[in-house]
């Protein structure tokens, strides 16, 4: 990968956040954010440099596919109160998983000149894409809620439960790209892959209809859809201004935890080849 004055920079903080490394908890961990900072810092200007809106975008594509579904499963859906607020609710947050799974697939091998001219974790990379999207949706929500009080969307205490959620959203989104972004070092077929499949996966979560559509015979195929869980758990507090089902709350933390220590482990056993394989 050409070395551009944008990775120099990167490289740079990088390798000045290495120099202050000790042997406590706290400055090891320190170099670590910092290094983490600087990429994520990095993904967040070369992706608005030049743009006319900026972090917009990352409504307006939302907004766009709203649009759509209005214009197409609004009548069909006449019986589901708020459509607007029920459909934007789960569109959101796909957007929020297809961004870090489709730029994390891609991170480790972008990043080949970086990895190649400074020693840090390859696991940063991936990081980095999820602390980007994390910035770009805490911006896209900033508009959602205004926007969204036009439609009725009721503000309550229950809101606070988007933390924990997004939270465990997050580390699920980012144990799915960190396999991905492995396996696509070694065989390239896996980002072009996942681009197939991921329209797929979005038709089959119940984001712009109503999983009672899905007949009893296929609502098997909704179960083993992990996303399902998450988008459901995130509709308690911005859809119904309800506190979350506990239970589900609970599984879709599981799904993050088991996922994490999987591909985690996955990733690691294929790293050691990776600067040869890029």
């Amino acid at each position: 990968m050409k070395l551009t004055l944008d990775n120099v920079c990167c490289m740079a903080s990088i390798s000045l956040a290495q120099k202050f490394q000790k042997h406590t908890f706290a400055f090891i961990a320190m170099p670590f954010l910092n290094q983490l900072y600087a990429l994520s810092k990095r993904n967040v200007i070369l992706r608005y440099k030049h743009s006319l809106i900026g972090f917009l975008w990352g409504f307006i594509k939302p907004f766009i596919y709203l649009l759509i579904f209005i214009v197409i499963f609004s009548a069909q859906f006449s019986s589901v109160k708020n459509y607007v607020l029920y459909a934007t609710s789960g569109i959101l947050f796909w957007f929020f998983f297809s961004n870090i799974v489709s730029q994390g697939i891609q991170s480790i091998i972008q990043a080949s000149g970086i990895i190649k001219s400074v020693k840090l974790p390859a696991l940063l990379f991936p990081m980095a894409e999820v602390t980007t999207e994390l910035f770009n949706l805490a911006l896209a929500l900033v508009v959602y809620f205004v926007i969204m009080h036009w439609f009725g969307m009721v503000y309550t205490m229950q809101l606070l439960w988007l933390l924990p959620m997004l939270f465990i959203f997050a580390v699920f989104s980012f144990s799915i790209a960190i396999l991905l972004a492995a396996f696509n070092v070694y065989f390239r077929d896996i980002g072009i892959l996942w681009n197939t499949i991921q329209p797929a996966i979005f038709y089959l979560t119940p984001i712009a209809y109503t999983e009672e559509l899905i007949p009893a015979k296929f609502s098997f195929v909704i179960n083993l859809n992990p996303i399902y869980y998450y988008i459901k758990l995130f509709r308690f507090p911005l859809y119904e201004a309800a506190a979350p089902d506990m239970m589900l709350f609970l599984k879709c933390t599981g799904i993050s935890v088991v996922t994490l220590c999987i591909n985690t482990f996955i990733f690691y056993r294929l790293k050691n080849q990776f600067i040869t394989a890029i």
